[in-house]
This record gives structure tokens, C-alpha cells and sequence, in this order.
């Protein structure tokens, strides 16, 4: 019997899991291992302000924005509603310090690194494929640095983050949602 190959099976040998990434030549598609995502709930900012102070550093972000510090990323996602990406192995303990430290507080800690799977994309063609597949205009005037989204891309709901670098955005996507997301991926032409 023939054996299929496809330029995506160097991706899926990066991802372990079987789950597929495209590769073309205007856009590179990475898998992000080894960070832990926290959703942050709160009714009260400024009380999870101090306990991001106490545990993490960071400053709540304006909205639609991002802040970083020392490998670590909160993401706006809502009003009262931030996403924490921090070292996988700082996930269990850091949430569990946020958890005591906000229990006065109406607010929930909730690990998702387990939901979500995070890809990067990047190349000159990135946004433009992710457009096709989405309401956003992820031009680099409409979609700056630092800025993050969440939209239906592909049919999925995904949260989209714009990385330092102009090409580079980030595509959080349910886990049970990475099949489709990549094979749609693999098809996605620009300017379709």
C-alpha cells in the first residue's frame, strides 16, 4: 500500500497528538506548548487588580488590549473577563494564590489550558488568511499590536491576539474545535 504524505505532516510530528498544521509558503502555522491559561472572572477590578499585584505584576489591560510581563500575557476578553497565559507550570499554583486571594471577592479562577489549544501564525499572508475566515479586519490598522478579539473564525469561536511582531497573531481554539479549524486552515485561500 502507498503511504500519503503531506506538506503538514512535519506540523502534526511537532503536536504529538495527531492534530494537523498547515504549512504555506505565506503562512507558517506553530503550535504553542508548554503555557497555562487562567480565565479571570471578577465584579470587581480593582480587588483582582491587587492580587495580580501580589501573585503576577501585571496591570489589568485596557480593553480590547494586553499587558506582559516576564513571560506572562493578560488578555481583555470582557468587561469584568481576562485570560491570564503564564508558564504551564505556574498555572495550578498561581491560580490556586489568585483563588485565596479574590475569595471575598465575586470572582472565579478557572483553568482552561486543558480547553484551549494556541496556535501562531505568522508570514506576510497571515492576516489576510485568518480574514477570510472571519468578520475582523485584522489589517495592521485595525488590528495594532497587542490588541486581541474574540470572533467566530471558521465557524469556531476563537480569540485572536496580535503579537509583537506585525505578522504574528496568536489563534486560540477550543480543543475540540483544532481538527476543523486546521483543515479549514489548509484550505483558506486569501481574498476569498
Amino acid at each position: 500500500m502507498l503511504e500519503h504524505r503531506t506538506p503538514f505532516d512535519s506540523v502534526r510530528a511537532l503536536m504529538g497528538d495527531g492534530t494537523r498544521a498547515p504549512e504555506r509558503a505565506e503562512l507558517r502555522v506553530t503550535p504553542i506548548r508548554d503555557r497555562g491559561l487562567l480565565l479571570l472572572q471578577t465584579a470587581s477590578a480593582s480587588d483582582l487588580q491587587a492580587a495580580l499585584n501580589a501573585e503576577v505584576g501585571l496591570t489589568l489591560p485596557p480593553a480590547l488590549g494586553t499587558t506582559t510581563l516576564d513571560g506572562r500575557a493578560l488578555l481583555w476578553l470582557a468587561p469584568a473577563e481576562w485570560l491570564l497565559e503564564l508558564p504551564a507550570a505556574e498555572a495550578d499554583p498561581i491560580g490556586a494564590a489568585l483563588t485565596r486571594r479574590l475569595s471575598a471577592s465575586l470572582a472565579a479562577v478557572t483553568d482552561l489550558s486543558d480547553a484551549l489549544v494556541s496556535f501562531e501564525m505568522s508570514g506576510s499572508g497571515a492576516a489576510e488568511i485568518l480574514m477570510t475566515g472571519c468578520s475582523l479586519d485584522l489589517g495592521p490598522d485595525r488590528f495594532p499590536t497587542g490588541q486581541v478579539a474574540r470572533t467566530a473564525l471558521a465557524d469556531v469561536p476563537a480569540i485572536l491576539w496580535k503579537l509583537g511582531d506585525p505578522d504574528r497573531i496568536r489563534c486560540l481554539i477550543e480543543r475540540a474545535f483544532a481538527d476543523h479549524f486546521l483543515e479549514w486552515l489548509g484550505g483558506a485561500t486569501p481574498g476569498t
